[in-house]
C-alpha cells in the first residue's frame, strides 16, 4: 500500500473508528484518477461493505483474471497450510469474487459469520483451497459440495429415457452463497407435431448433414416415441413432483385429429395432472396448423401475413415474433362508458396509444439493434434487414386485452356468459381486429391481437381500478380482486370441462 502511495504521488491523513467509536491508528485517504484510482475505490473504498469487484474485471482474458485473483489473494488473505481465507464485509465482494474464482476454475467454499455485538457488521469467509485436484468434500452455505470420484455403467430397462437439454452456457447459471453453478431450464415454447405436417411429408430427411431416400413422412412411429417420451417426462415433474415450468408444448388439433389413438395416452395423462400442454384449435377454423407459431402461452402469430410480405415462408418462419405487447383494461372502459358506441369510441383512443407505444419501441429496437446492443438478434435477422431495411420487419407489435366478462358485466350488467354479453364481446373483437388492420395499413409494420394471459395484471389493473372507482364491478372480492382473462368465462361459471 505505501508503495502505492508513493506512485501516486499523494495522500491524505485522516482517523479512522473503531467499533467502539474511540480515534485509533492513522487510515489514509487516497484519491487520484485513471484505472488505479477505480482498483482502489471499489476495493478499498471508505466504505467496506460497499466495495465489489470491477464490472470490466469479468471482461479480461483468462491471464489477467489469474493474476487479478492471485493478487487479491496474495495481498488481503490469510495463508494457510491448505487454503486461503479471504474475509470482506462486503456480501457484494464476496459474491463477486465467488463468480471469479467459478469462471477460473478454483475450488472454494463460503461461510457467513455472525456477530451478536451491537454495531458490529457480520462477514463473510471464502476459503479458497490450494489443491484443486483433491477429491474432497467442501461445504458452501447449506450446500455440500463434492468431486465426482468414481462412474458406473448399468443396465436401464427402460426403452428410452428423454432429456431436454442444450448444451450451452445460457442454461446454467450462478446462484446461492458461493455462487454454485446450477441447471436452468430455458423459457422455450415448442410445438409438438403428432403427425408429419405437410410442409415436410414428402420432403427426404437430412441426417448428419447428407440427404437420404426416405421422407419425413416415413417416420411417424419415432414421433409417436417422442412424443411418448416428452409426455412422461412431464408427467413425472420434477423432484417434488411440481410441474415443469418449461418448456411449455403446444398440440394442434384439426378435423383429422386422432382422438383414440392409444400414443396420446401419456399426453392424456399430462393433462389431466398438471393441465398442460397448450391445444391449439383448428377445428371449424380457416387457418392451418402451418399457419401458425406459437410463440408463448398465449401469442399466436399469423403467418400468412409473412407470406404475403414477401412471398413465401421458408426463410422467415423462425425469425418473426413480438415486438411488444399492451394491454387493454376492458372493465374500466365499461365502467367510464354510457352506452356501447362511447365504449368503441373509449377503446380506439386507447389502441391509438398502444400504437403510438409500440412504433416508438420498433423505432428504438432498431436504433439499439443498429448500435450492437442486441447482437444474437442482430446476427440472425441481418438476412431481414438485408430484403426489407430493417432488423425487425417481420415481428408483430401485439394488443391485448383484459376482461372482457367485467366490462360486460359494467356496461350492460349481463356477463359474458349471457347472449347480450357475447354478442357484445364478438363485436368488440371485430372492432378490435378492424382497427389493428387499419394501423398495419398505415404503418406498413405488421400487427396482431392476443388474449393476454396477464398473470399479474389481471389483479393489479382490479386493484388500482378498486381504489379509483370503489363500485366498479370486478371479480374476485374487494380486499382481492381481479378480471377475468381475456375473454373467458368467469371460473365460477360451470365446473363442466366440456
Amino acid at each position: 500500500m505505501e508503495r502505492v502511495m508513493r506512485a501516486l504521488g499523494r495522500r491524505e491523513e485522516m482517523q479512522g473508528l473503531s467499533p467502539q467509536g474511540d480515534p485509533t491508528s492513522t487510515a489514509l485517504r487516497m484519491a487520484d484518477k485513471g484505472l488505479l484510482a477505480a482498483l482502489i475505490g471499489y476495493l478499498g473504498g471508505t466504505y467496506s461493505a460497499n466495495t465489489c469487484i470491477p464490472w470490466f474485471v469479468y471482461d479480461l482474458t483468462h491471464e489477467l483474471q489469474e493474476t487479478f485473483i492471485a493478487t487479491l489473494i496474495g495481498g488481503d488473505s490469510s495463508e494457510c497450510a491448505t487454503h486461503y481465507d479471504y474475509h470482506t464485509a462486503s456480501k457484494k465482494l464476496s459474491l463477486g469474487l465467488s463468480l471469479l474464482l467459478a469462471m477460473n476454475g478454483y475450488k472454494f467454499s463460503v461461510h457467513e459469520v455472525t456477530y451478536e455485538r451491537e454495531n458490529w457488521n457480520d462477514r463473510y469467509l471464502l476459503r479458497i483451497y490450494r489443491d484443486q485436484d483433491a477429491a474432497e468434500r467442501y461445504g458452501v452455505g447449506d450446500l455440500l459440495a463434492r468431486v465426482c470420484l468414481q462412474r458406473e455403467t448399468f443396465a436401464y430397462e427402460r426403452e428410452y429415457e428423454y432429456d431436454l437439454s442444450v448444451d450451452t452456457e445460457q442454461e446454467n447459471f450462478a446462484g446461492g452463497s458461493g455462487l454454485l453453478c446450477f441447471h436452468n431450464t430455458p423459457f422455450t415454447n415448442i410445438t409438438m407435431d403428432l403427425t408429419p405436417p405437410s410442409t415436410l411429408r414428402d420432403l427426404p430427411v437430412v441426417i448428419g448433414g447428407e440427404v437420404r431416400g426416405e421422407t419425413y413422412g416415413e417416420f411417424q412411429h419415432e414421433m409417436d416415441l417422442l412424443n411418448r417420451a416428452f409426455a412422461e417426462v412431464m408427467l413425472e415433474g420434477d423432484a417434488r413432483g411440481r410441474v415443469f415450468t418449461f418448456p411449455i408444448p403446444t398440440y394442434n388439433i384439426t378435423p383429422e385429429f386422432d382422438w383414440d389413438n392409444p400414443a396420446l395416452e401419456p399426453v392424456w395423462a399430462m393433462t389431466s395432472r398438471y393441465g398442460i400442454p397448450y391445444w391449439a384449435n383448428f377445428i371449424n377454423s380457416d387457418m392451418k396448423p402451418e399457419d401458425a407459431r406459437s410463440m408463448c402461452c398465449r401469442l399466436r402469430l399469423d403467418q400468412r401475413e409473412l407470406r404475403k410480405r414477401i412471398g413465401g415462408l421458408f426463410a422467415a418462419a423462425p425469425l418473426t415474433g413480438s415486438l411488444g405487447v399492451v394491454t387493454i383494461n376492458l372493465p374500466r372502459l365499461g365502467y367510464l362508458a354510457q352506452d356501447e358506441a362511447e365504449f368503441l369510441e373509449r377503446l380506439e383512443q386507447l389502441m391509438e396509444v398502444a400504437r403510438t407505444s409500440l412504433e416508438i419501441k420498433r423505432k428504438m429496437l432498431e436504433l439499439l439493434t443498429e448500435q450492437g446492443l442486441y447482437p444474437y438478434s442482430r446476427h440472425y435477422l441481418q438476412g431481414t434487414r438485408r430484403r426489407f431495411g430493417s432488423y425487425w420487419s417481420n415481428h408483430f407489435s401485439t394488443v391485448g386485452l383484459i376482461g372482457m366478462n367485467e366490462a360486460c358485466l359494467n356496461l350492460l350488467g349481463a356477463g359474458i356468459a349471457h347472449p347480450e354479453g357475447k354478442a357484445l364481446a364478438v363485436r368488440t373483437l371485430e372492432f378490435m381486429r378492424e382497427t389493428l388492420a387499419r394501423f398495419q395499413a398505415e404503418t406498413e409494420h405488421l400487427y396482431n391481437l392476443e388474449a393476454t394471459p396477464a398473470e399479474g395484471a389481471s389483479f393489479r389493473l382490479a386493484r388500482a381500478d378498486k381504489e379509483r372507482f370503489p363500485d366498479i364491478i370486478t371479480a374476485g372480492t374487494d380486499q382481492a380482486p381481479h378480471y377475468t382473462n381475456s375473454t373467458h368465462l368467469p371460473v365460477s361459471y360451470t365446473d363442466d370441462l366440456f
